[in-house]
């Protein structure tokens, strides 16, 4: 995924949920009714605090599952997947989740889709893992449907499932001949990583995958 500049450290932003990032899933706790996402530093002078001034009206229940990221002063940064497809993303009192291990042997199997136009295809090979994907820009756009201006990318990769990266992380770089690591072949071909946290697969590219404005970065959802 390219750089982005990083937020202000009392704001949490979805830029930061990157597949690079430490991250881990987490549920709401049982002993509250709701839980209420919490203002940035850049709202509200203060916050992320506990009080009134700083609380938003969204708000999570009991049992719905989030991406936690970084901690800041008692509050997760974390971003809440929604089932159809949208997501929210702010401070939650680090009290009010349970955080989830991940597996002790993960499995990346399924199709994964993130928004109409990204998908991934994982199966397993013996050692392997074997991945396709394809994405597109522009497809759900009448006008350039009309016009065949539609850009598309794709990509094909197989990686060793005990990978120097770790259980729930994949990286790799397409070669001319076969998969390489990440940090191998031209900066120009399609480089790629992905983390598992819990139901959710969480994908960047470097922008090198496709034609122009197609990317794979997302948050990826299994789907039937």
């Amino acid at each position: 995924m390219a750089a982005l500049a990083q937020p202000a450290d009392g704001d949490c932003r979805y830029e930061a949920f990157t597949a690079e990032a430490m991250l881990e899933a987490a549920l709401v706790r049982n002993d509250g009714a709701r839980l209420n996402f919490v203002k940035n530093a850049t709202d509200q002078p203060g916050c992320p605090a506990l009080g009134e001034a700083c609380r938003e009206r969204a708000y999570l229940v009991p049992g719905n599952g989030v991406i936690a990221g970084r901690r800041h002063e008692g509050f997760r940064c974390a971003v809440y997947p929604a089932s159809n497809g949208q997501v929210r993303t702010g401070w939650l009192p680090e009290t009010g989740l349970i955080t989830l291990p991940p597996a002790n042997d993960p499995d990346f199997v399924g199709k994964w889709r993130s928004g109409p136009e990204q998908s991934i295809a994982i199966r397993r090979d013996g050692a392997n893992w074997q991945l396709e994907g394809q994405a597109t820009y522009g497809a759900q756009d009448p006008e350039r449907l009309r016009r065949g201006a539609v850009n598309i990318g794709d990509f094909s990769a197989t990686v060793p499932r005990t990978g120097s990266d770790g259980p729930t992380r994949l990286a790799f770089t397409e070669g001319p001949d076969g998969t390489l690591p990440y940090d191998k072949g031209e900066e120009t071909a399609c480089k790629m990583r992905m983390q598992l946290v819990g139901p959710w697969l969480i994908v960047g590219d470097n922008l090198r995958c496709g034609g122009a404005n197609v990317t794979f970065n997302g948050i990826y959802r299994r789907t039937p």
